[in-house]
């Protein structure tokens, strides 16, 4: 059954791709630029989170500090 989902999903994402019609879009620079400043604040944003939880995702996959 997950076959033939998967194979659903393929073929559908296929005929939207064969469809797509051209954007004539124009990406200067400063989007360029923008687009990276995105993805570092989400790479921080995703260590910060980290960081403020790291005792619970210690706790919860049962990692103990060598001394304790």
């Amino acid at each position: 059954m997950h076959a033939s989902r998967a194979t659903a999903v393929l073929m559908s994402v296929c005929l939207l791709a064969a469809a797509a019609v051209p954007a004539r879009a124009y990406l200067d620079p400063g989007s360029g630029s923008m687009m990276l400043q995105l993805l570092l604040a989400g790479v921080a944003g995703a260590v910060v989170l980290i960081k403020m939880y790291w005792h619970r995702l210690r706790a919860r996959f049962g990692i103990r500090k060598k001394g304790s």
